[in-house]
């Protein structure tokens, strides 16, 4: 089991480069200028970074980018490389505020899981990333993903993580971030979403609303309320038929009332259709 620490400057003796890994969260900068802010009181990094060889990363099916030149790299090179599998923030502002390559600290991962499954499981650990952070890694680790797709392009029109989950499955406290991570590493995501029922939602909703509104719990909430009892594409379908009057009374209803006044207004079309 490899358990050495090691310094930047002895890694770059040995001949190695530093490579992100595309998919991993993209960089923040409100993140970084936190790592800048501990750099200055520090003068290192007080927690290591942890990377995995170059070819391992390639093995396990994951794009290399030059950590100083943003550029993707050949998987031919990958041996001239580590891979960055937690801390891509402190290595960006380590370079940014020129910390000496002596104080900058690194250990190779000793666990033999598969990347992806590194990437996923350290954040998921730590915590640091938000849903869409989540979303973009899902989608990039697993392009062939539908599933991923969708909440990855709902993710970045806004929509938070908990309504974006709603409108896969019609049901609350079934799609998380930890749903995502396992996306991110190949799984399967949990029976019960319908990407054509999600995508109708979306088509007749998008008809009177914004995505900033859709975005946030209250329509869909109403929505998957009433499609137990009235199937979802008949629901769905009386959405635009709401009158600019009705739109503005939800959109200037208070928080806690807005789901019920969208039902009650559902409710009164369904009735006439």
């Amino acid at each position: 089991m490899k358990k050495e620490i090691i310094s930047l400057s002895e890694l770059l003796k040995s001949g190695k480069k530093i490579a992100f890994i595309k998919g991993n969260r993209q960089v923040n900068n409100k993140n970084v200028k936190s790592k800048k802010a501990s750099f200055l009181k520090f003068g290192m990094n007080l927690i290591p970074l942890m990377y995995v060889s170059g070819e391992k990363a390639i093995a396990d099916g994951c794009t290399l980018i030059d950590a100083k030149t943003g550029a993707e790299i050949d998987a031919e090179h990958a041996q001239e490389y580590i891979a960055i599998v937690d801390g891509q923030h402190r290595l960006t502002a380590a370079m940014e505020d020129e910390l000496s390559e002596d104080n900058l600290f690194l250990f190779e991962c000793y666990n033999e899981a598969n990347t992806k499954e590194l990437v996923a499981s350290t954040n998921i650990d730590s915590n640091p990333w938000d849903g869409r952070d989540y979303a973009y890694s899902a989608v990039m680790f697993n392009q062939e993903s539908k599933l991923a797709q969708m909440a990855n392009e709902l993710a970045e029109a806004g929509y938070a993580i908990s309504t974006i989950g709603l409108i896969l499955y019609f049901k609350s406290g079934k799609f998380g971030k930890k749903d995502l991570s396992y996306i991110m590493e190949g799984k399967d995501a949990r029976e019960g979403y319908n990407l054509e029922r999600a995508e109708y939602f979306l088509e007749k909703a998008r008809v009177k609303f914004e995505d900033v509104f859709i975005g946030k719990k209250y329509l869909i909430s109403a929505v998957s309320d009433l499609s137990s009892d009235e199937g979802y594409r008949r629901v769905c379908d009386v959405l635009p038929k709401l009158s600019s009057n009705n739109v503005k009374r939800i959109l200037d209803e208070k928080s806690d009332e807005k789901i019920a006044l969208i039902k009650t207004l559902l409710q009164n079309l369904l009735e006439k259709n």
